[in-house]
């Protein structure tokens, strides 16, 4: 047992001459498992890392040493390591991210929590399957992880946080100023959460930070190192690396298992490093007597017996794919950390703090919350609603205005809008702790048929955001696109995002309506834009994407930043543009081309890199009228047009049609007249239309067989 700490010593010393040497955290290749580009764990690099400090090595030694006579305590002291006691331990996973897939999903974090669980009470049904030496050995940890709901300050929460930032990337390497450990993501969890802003204590929650990018790492974290330091008591997991579903995948679901297992003073079954299948690693120790010292594998290599003796692979302080069991010496380990003093471990499962932190089962009903996979659709969409209430309802009451169905009483409904308009929806939770209730307006946008062009977009007749034309999504807590009377190039509005008071890192996006293109033989979108920097090394970025298919993908057509983004001077105030400061831009005829479709749409996408205000004006897509020719009908003619009260459609229908469908639209495509709709037959057609009640502007006849359409522009005076 002792060796370890004077390989430790060495180790220690050793870490200088190495930091002088390495200015970049290359990837370890030997430190990764078969078939992967990240390193599986890199919880004994970091520790070396956080070791370089005399200080703290100290420190770290002194904690193992008790540690070291508190477990041999432990193991003969009948009454604490008897079997039935069962230790739960609050958990909080705070999400970095960026507004993208690494903002993972309650379900992916609840999967992933379920894992951690069945892992630690052996209740994986691949424990019975264990190779033969090790047949028995599997062993229930008896400790547990329970979703934390409440806050340091007492409110109720859902046991995750999310925190909009940059640094859910880690640096790659530790140059200066860089706090490789993790102290960055901490800070910025703390300073940023959506929950509360403050320490979440580590001697009240095991907190759990799920990132993008780790510096190459897919987890790490730290032993016991005495300290009660927030980071040194947290695990850091990479998001594709955390649980078995969402962005992630089954055999990469027990990363989190391997991490907890550090966190409560295991080291790998090789020994404290990382470097699997290093013959040296024969001649150390992980501190535990049942789990026979090997070189480690990065493969489920059931035979590896490097040491001489067979190496239990299908442990998950191992490498392998394959790991399902813990030993009875680490159950003793794991036991032993979690009641000790050490770091604060043995207060979280104290009652006193399960009932602070909300982990002690009760469940009190204190919010009901829900989220859609798109709040944007079009017409006859399927809408699936998901339930993110807490804590465990029970019973569910939702309600629909506008939907089929209009109500429902199940978890996780699938809902279907067919009219355009904008859309509440309402949630009634319940269980035994209690009820609640939600109600978001203008939750859902059904978007009409928007189509006959030119569409120009001053802004003048829009309000506010959303609105039947547009609407925004935003990815942080400050200012997004809003109607301003500030500045504008066309009346006296325009749309803008209040970027000076915003954090860097911030995404809001804007998202047209559908938008009829399929009657046109090309379109071009222009649209005005105003910015200014506050320094000359902001970021900024506008994208513009279009999509063909309703908003479900999306092509990028633009992008701006830099000079190219920037058409004022540098201001460190509240920049407003004058009439000089706008610039204007185009997306072709030719990258619309592919885009000339009943479901087109288009969207505005600004990355704050730290700069000044935003400002967004007359948005116009413009292009030819009619279509190109075909043979659907022929000697088609309105007359009289303009028109008063009547005017009479003729044309020949050159084909048989089992449906076709004559209509009336406005210049906004919606349908005002139906004249016609059913089998029409090849011949001369003509029909007189009655325009009283349509009131004076521009309308349009439109044709259609399912196949082809057909549309004249019609004037009523």
């Amino acid at each position: 047992m002792l060796k370890i700490y004077s390989v430790l010593l060495i180790l220690i010393f050793s870490i200088g001459v190495k930091a002088q040497s390495h200015n970049h955290a290359h990837l370890d290749q030997s430190n990764m498992r078969e078939g992967e580009s990240v390193e599986y764990c890199a919880t004994h690099k970091k520790m070396e890392k956080v070791m370089a400090d005399p200080i703290m090595a100290q420190q770290y030694i002194e904690a193992q040493n008790e540690l070291e006579a508190h477990e041999q305590d432990y193991i003969q002291n009948e009454s604490l390591n008897k079997a039935g006691t069962v230790y739960k331990v609050p958990i909080v996973f705070h999400v970095l991210h960026e507004g993208g897939v690494e903002n993972i999903s309650r379900g992916q974090i609840l999967d992933a929590l379920d894992i951690l669980n069945v892992d630690f009470r052996k209740l994986n049904s691949d424990a019975s399957s264990v190779v033969n030496d090790f047949l028995g050995m599997p062993s229930d940890i008896e400790i547990e992880f329970v979703l934390a709901t409440k806050a340091p300050d007492g409110q109720c929460f859902s046991g995750v946080t999310r925190t909009l930032t940059p640094l859910t990337v880690a640096p790659s390497s530790p140059g200066p100023g860089n706090n490789y450990v993790g102290e960055d993501q901490v800070d910025a969890v703390i300073a940023g959460n959506d929950v509360f802003q403050g320490s979440w204590p580590s001697n009240r929650y095991l907190n759990v930070f799920i990132c993008k990018d780790l510096g190459g790492a897919a987890g790490y974290t730290f032993n016991p190192t005495g300290s009660t330091g927030m980071f040194f008591n947290s695990i850091f997991m990479l998001h594709n690396y955390t649980g078995s579903t969402g962005t992630s995948f089954p055999q990469l679901g027990r990363a989190l298992t391997h991490e907890v297992g550090h966190w409560l003073n295991l080291s790998h079954t090789w020994g404290p490093n990382n470097n699997p299948g290093n013959q040296n690693s024969c001649n150390d120790d992980d501190g535990v007597n049942d789990t026979p010292n090997t070189v480690g594998v990065t493969s489920c290599n059931l035979a590896e017996s490097s040491c001489g003796v067979l190496a239990n692979v299908e442990n998950y302080m191992d490498y392998s794919y394959c790991s399902k069991m813990f030993t009875m010496g680490q159950r003793s380990r794991m036991r032993s950390s979690i009641t000790s003093f050490i770091s604060g471990r043995s207060n979280v499962w104290k009652t006193a703090n399960l009932n602070l932190t909300g982990a002690n089962g009760i469940g009190v009903m204190c919010k009901a919350d829900f989220s859609v996979n798109r709040r944007a659709v079009c017409s006859g969409t399927q809408v699936q609603f998901l339930d993110d209430s807490y804590h465990s309802p029970s019973s569910w009451s939702w309600s629909f205005p506008g939907g089929t169905p209009s109500s429902s009483s199940i978890q996780n409904p699938t809902v279907v809008y067919n009219t355009p308009g904008s859309y509440e929806v309402g949630l009634t939770v319940s269980n035994s702790g209690g009820t609640v209730s939600q109600t978001k307006t203008q939750y859902i946008s059904v978007a009409s048929e928007n189509g006959i062009l030119p569409i120009q977009e001053s802004f003048e007749t829009v309000n506010a955001i959303p609105s039947n034309k547009w609407f925004s999504k935003s990815f942080h807590s400050g200012s997004s696109w809003e109607i301003t009377t500030d500045a504008a190039t066309t009346g006296s509005k325009s749309i803008m995002i209040k970027n000076a008071q915003n954090a860097e890192g911030s995404v809001d996006e804007l998202e047209s309506t559908t938008i009829n293109l399929d009657l046109n033989l090309s379109a071009t979108l222009t649209f005005k834009y105003a910015f200014a920097e506050k320094i000359s090394s902001n970021s900024d970025k506008l994208i513009v994407k279009v999509s063909s298919d309703c908003g479900e993908t999306w092509s990028t057509k633009k992008s701006l930043s830099g000079s190219s983004l920037v058409t004022g001077p540098l201001s460190s105030g509240y920049f407003t543009p004058d009439g000089t400061q706008w610039k204007s831009t185009t997306i072709s005829a030719s990258s619309l081309s592919n885009f000339l479709v009943s479901d087109f749409r288009v969207k505005f996408i600004f990355e704050s890199g730290g700069g000044n205000n935003l400002y967004i004006d007359d948005i116009n897509i413009d292009g030819p009228v009619s279509i190109k020719e075909n043979d659907l009908v022929d000697r088609m003619s309105l007359y009289p047009n303009p028109a008063n009260d009547l005017v009479n459609l003729s044309f020949v229908s050159l084909k048989n049609s089992d449906q076709f469908t004559i209509e009336v639209v406005d210049v906004v495509g919606k349908k005002v007249g139906l004249i016609h709709s059913g089998s029409l037959s090849s011949g001369e057609h003509n029909y007189v239309i009655e325009t009283s009640s349509y009131g004076a502007g521009i309308y349009f006849i439109s044709l259609n067989n399912g196949v082809q359409s057909r549309i004249e522009k019609l004037i009523v005076k």
